[in-house]
């Protein structure tokens, strides 16, 4: 703290200041023990416990022998108090001790308590100590219009005149709100902003209404503009290949003019791929369609130089240029249709039944909602935000480059040529088809199974986990697991059905709807149960009736010490005990399903990990293994795991990155999988594509170098960007077969 603050802080304590326009009464001192005797260790006591309202104004007589016994009592805590109060009222430590040694002389004391607002006062002379060190703060505090509504105490007060010179002295002196302050001020919560309400998400029937017709409009588009498209490449191909006519050959208006109308024809039939490229660039953003047209317009330049001189020297690059044009178009056509895609289904199914959340164990299914899938489904992806970043780097290399070459070798005529290379060299022509391939692939194989992501950032959330958690209708669906027969054991069958839904329904087993059939059949009911509990051996127990009912796996009772028959050879039995006496076997039938087989096996090719979050006793390892011929290693959490992760697969999710409209473990298996393989795919799509750009940069600028302007021909530039295109052709082609 600087010396300067110290002392403005000291002199708006003084005294003088702190007392002025209060007028004391004559003969009436303000000593510590005074003040000590009204605040004690620092907060005053309210007038109402001092005096009662028919005392409220009383003349007390005091003489040496009681003026002890009415002398306020100080704690070895009231130096520091004694200290701080000489500070304030600016009197000095001997006057202190001088007052506190003074034999104290007979004197009448007026105490005078609060009084209501309204109420008259007695004497106007008689001001009370109270109200000097109330009215004291309240002047002090009318410089910041600070109102008090309740009597504070004095640690507040000057707390609260301390803060007030700090900020006085912050506002004339802004540095000084850096100096170290003389304690912490509390945090003070503020209230969160209130976050700007998302746009409205369209219904499901109005969203697929409108991309159907984007869709349809986009194909019209595509199939018009491929046939200038097929026209340019095979005019630059067969002029390589073959030996065209004299005016073609003779004439380079003819050659130019034809390349450059069919450019031309191209991007007016491709008018989405330019509306495409202004939304990006509103957004401030470079994409593929900026490329696109930077490389047409640069061809169409050095066709209308050809006209104009009537020596174009090489073959514009025209080609190139319509082709990479007619690639952004299907990519928009491709991303458009996977949407669809997804809104038709949605469509058609409502709202669905479940949807694929992720857990800290792994992905699972829970209840469905739609909320939220147009959004997701809209959302940006990876392969854009590169273009954003990579597109103008290469386009600007591409540039200093061709401009390097034609000033090294004093060869400006033909600058547009050479840069017409350049940029058809470095935009790839997979560029537009990083993502909006294997996303229209990877929709068309998930609709097939009844299920859909929400385009690319959908299947980012899908693909986080490397587990699945797979609950007891997921590896073995209803309809493959049925009740063999039965066997009671001193018992009547109506009770045993009775026990066995009873504790099956709270148990929430998976086998609650074979025994409610057995239940009917005998005409009994459901009975109340109480102390439910569940073992890690593979049981349920539970109190109905005053009888201890305990039903599980043969391992579970050989554990509960229950006698079982010794021939016995089931093992998938259910088994039902009561007050640990056996009364009831059921045989229990699991017949392995093939798409679940399937999934199973897809899993592990794929080194997912499925987490077994299971209620019944007999579904385990082993006998996945037994019905299944497949050891697909999965993680058996324990039982306290199990069951909170069953009970997470009931609850509704809370996001709609992926939809399932069909029951079973492969649509699951489908959509978790099918989501990996399509983020890996975009990632080295996106990835081979910008290294192929840039080897293509380096091998035109190095044949434009040395002048080798032959292997920079139409129909080599064509096959080596289609070289490049075939990965990912391939590589998106793999994302719909698991």
């Amino acid at each position: 703290m600087s010396r300067e603050y110290s002392d403005e802080l000291h002199s708006a304590l003084d005294a003088a200041h702190l007392l002025d326009g209060i007028e004391p009464l004559e003969g009436e001192e303000y000593s510590l023990d005074a003040i000590l005797a009204e605040f004690g260790q620092g907060e005053a006591e309210p007038a109402q416990k001092r005096k009662t309202e028919e005392t409220a104004h009383e003349t007390v007589e005091t003489s040496p022998e009681t003026a002890p016994e009415t002398a306020p009592v100080v704690d070895e805590d009231t130096d520091g108090m004694r200290a701080l109060i000489s500070a304030v009222v600016g009197m000095p430590a001997e006057e202190e001790s001088a007052i506190g040694e003074e034999e104290p002389t007979t004197q009448k004391t007026e105490i005078v308590m609060d009084r209501d607002p309204g109420e008259p006062e007695g004497n106007a002379d008689q001001i009370s100590l109270a109200q000097v060190m109330s009215r004291t703060v309240e002047a002090v505090l009318e410089q910041d219009d600070e109102i008090l509504e309740a009597q504070p105490t004095l640690r507040e007060r000057l707390a609260a005149r301390f803060s007030a010179v700090k900020e006085h002295r912050a506002a004339k002196a802004p540095i000084l709100g850096d100096t170290e302050e003389l304690w912490d001020h509390p945090e003070t919560e503020t209230a969160d902003e209130p976050e700007e309400p998302q746009e409205a998400e369209p219904d499901m029937e109005q969203a697929d209404r409108d991309e159907k017709r984007r869709m349809k409009k986009l194909r019209r588009q595509t199939l018009l503009a491929a046939v200038p498209v097929l026209l340019v490449v095979a005019a630059s191909v067969l002029h390589e290949l073959i030996t065209m006519p004299a005016v073609w050959l003779d004439q380079a208006v003819v050659r130019c003019s034809l390349l450059a109308g069919l450019l031309v024809l191209t991007g007016i039939a491709c008018a989405d791929v330019w509306k495409e490229m202004g939304k990006r660039l509103a957004n401030r953003r470079a994409s593929c369609e900026l490329a696109a047209a930077l490389a047409a317009l640069v061809s169409l330049a050095d066709c209308v130089q050809g006209c104009a001189t009537g020596n174009s020297g090489n073959l514009p690059f025209a080609a190139v240029s319509a082709v990479l044009i007619w690639l952004c178009q299907y990519g928009l056509l491709l991303e458009s249709s996977s949407r669809r895609a997804g809104f038709h289904l949605a469509n058609l199914g409502g709202t669905p039944p479940y949807t694929v959340s992720q857990t800290s164990a792994g992905m699972c299914k829970q209840k469905g909602l739609i909320e939220g899938f147009y959004r997701t489904a809209n959302g940006r992806d990876p392969a854009r935000i590169w273009q954003s970043i990579l597109v103008p780097l290469l386009l600007s290399a591409a540039t200093v480059l061709a401009g390097v070459v034609c000033l090294s070798g004093k060869e400006m005529s033909r600058f547009l040529w050479v840069w017409s290379a350049m940029l058809s060299a470095s935009v790839p022509l997979s560029l537009p088809l990083t993502l909006p391939l294997p996303l229209y692939h990877l929709s068309k194989r998930l609709n097939k199974s009844g299920s859909a992501v929400a385009g690319y950032q959908g299947a980012k959330f899908v693909s986080r986990g490397r587990r699945m958690v797979l609950t007891d209708n997921d590896i073995f669906p209803p309809g493959t697991v049925s009740l063999n027969g039965l066997k009671v054991f001193g018992e009547e069958i109506g009770k045993v059905a009775s026990y066995a839904a009873t504790v099956a329904a709270a148990a929430g087993s998976q086998l609650s709807p074979l025994f409610d059939q057995l239940l009917a059949g005998e005409g009994g009911v459901h009975r109340k149960i109480e102390d439910l509990h569940f073992y890690e051996e593979g049981g349920v127990g539970g109190t109905i009736r005053g009888e201890t009912v305990t039903m599980g796996s043969a391992y579970f009772m050989k554990k509960s010490k229950v006698v079982l028959p010794r021939d016995l050879k089931l093992k998938t039995g259910v088994f039902l005990a009561v007050d640990g006496v056996l009364v009831a076997i059921f045989a229990i039938k699991y017949q392995p399903s093939r798409n679940v087989e399937w999934a199973l096996r897809a899993l592990r090719r794929n080194r997912i990990e499925p987490v077994l979050a299971v209620r019944s006793g007999n579904i385990t390892p082993s006998l996945l293994k037994r019905k299944f011929n497949l050891d697909v290693k999965p993680i058996y959490p324990d039982v306290s795991t199990r069951l909170a992760l069953s009970d997470a697969c009931r609850e509704r999710g809370e996001r709609a990155d992926a939809v399932i409209y069909r029951e079973g473990l492969m649509p699951f298996a489908e959509t978790v999988i099918g989501s990996r393989r399509l983020v890996q795919t975009v990632k080295w799509t996106t990835i081979l594509a910008y290294v192929g750009g840039v080897c293509g940069l380096l091998l035109s600028y190095y044949f434009t170098h040395v002048g080798n302007s032959g292997a920079l021909s139409a129909l080599y530039m064509m096959a080596f960007l289609a070289l490049w295109l075939l990965p990912t052709w391939l590589l998106s082609g793999l994302v719909k077969h698991y």
